[in-house]
């Protein structure tokens, strides 16, 4: 199983030392955590896309243009691309041009993003329509990565007559992801269109997504695609220190801000979705199952459980959010390199 780092960009204020990094210090945070991480050995670095609020990532490529630069090996990815409110053609020249620029290093995942209605709002979309529109945009995006002199027609964007998008990647293929699993027909896309599946794991335990993933591989085969090519990965809050109650006494209080962070702008954004997050405490969370942390031996078996129920191929773990230090982020980073991922080489 490969094991990559992946940050969402939240940008909130320590509840242990009551500072608020700079937007450009949070920036820089993550570019110089793509270098520790690569030097760590994590497989890739990613980050998610969001607009006007305190997740501040709003131009993936631009940030991992900039990790690029400082790095020769590690994967860069997103977590996720909004594969519905973004003109599919745009994505497919940005993120081949960050494939050009780091030697074919990309590995895209693509998500509806329908947890917050107010960035359709804010770009004049029907969140009602997000199922249809990210489905047939990401089938555009697919196909202008891989094809020249694409002619194509849709119902949510102008046609695309005869053009070829430029650059060209650098792989044959990028991989796209799909990022879903809150709802059957993600997974029932992704295996129609022989696109790899990326769980949201900070929602739910492993035996949440065990059936969907189970239908997923069934449809991958019905569909008539190789077996041996079909991927599942997952992204769960993920810390680890010497002993479990350290863990806890550290990450604790960041996870609690960033939870009710999110919660409320749930509530804001999409009031229908309002009671999705319940708990905020990290040992209910640790407990119910989405969450990992405590002591190395803890967090590995926790990471193991996750691989073995679900067959995991990838796991992308988050640990820097409700205020995360940069000093702590490299330490975490560093430390899971040498404890955590040689377990799983």
């Amino acid at each position: 199983m490969k094991i990559g780092w992946a940050s969402m960009g939240d940008l909130l204020p320590d509840p242990i030392t009551g500072e608020l990094m700079s937007q450009a210090e949070r920036h820089r945070m993550l570019v110089e955590g793509a270098v520790v991480a690569e030097e760590a050995g994590f497989w890739s670095a990613s980050l998610g896309e969001h607009h006007f609020c305190s997740y501040v990532i709003s131009a993936p490529p631009v940030v991992l243009a900039a990790m690029a630069e400082r790095t020769s090996r590690i994967r860069l990815g997103t977590a996720v691309a909004l594969g519905a409110n973004n003109d599919p053609i745009r994505l497919a020249e940005d993120y081949a041009t960050l494939d050009v620029l780091s030697g074919g290093r990309v590995e895209l995942v693509v998500g509806r993003g329908n947890l917050y209605e107010h960035t359709y709002d804010a770009f004049g979309q029907d969140p009602a329509l997000s199922r249809p529109m990210f489905e047939e945009r990401v089938g555009l995006l697919v196909q202008a990565l891989s094809e020249e002199q694409l002619d194509w027609s849709g119902e949510f964007r102008a046609p695309f007559r005869n053009y070829t998008t430029q650059p060209r990647p650098v792989q044959d293929s990028i991989p796209v992801w799909v990022g879903g699993g809150t709802s059957p027909e993600s997974g029932e896309y992704a295996a129609r269109m022989g696109l790899p599946l990326m769980l949201p794991g900070v929602f739910a335990p492993p035996r949440f997504f065990l059936p969907l993933v189970e239908r997923y591989r069934e449809a991958w085969e019905e569909y008539g695609h190789p077996p041996q090519s079909c991927q599942v990965g997952t992204i769960a809050h993920t810390f680890m220190a010497s002993s479990s109650q350290e863990a806890f006494n550290v990450s604790g209080p960041r996870f609690k801000v960033y939870m009710e962070w999110v919660r409320d702008l749930l509530r804001l954004s999409t009031p229908a979705l309002g009671d999705l997050i319940r708990e905020t405490d990290l040992k209910e969370m640790t407990k119910r199952g989405p969450t990992v942390c405590g002591s190395r031996e803890e967090v590995l078996d926790k990471i193991s459980t996750y691989r073995d129920s679900l067959g995991l191929d990838v796991y992308l773990l988050m640990c820097d959010l409700g205020g995360m230090p940069a000093r702590e982020l490299t330490e975490a980073l560093s430390t899971f390199g040498s404890e955590i991922l040689p377990e799983f080489a």
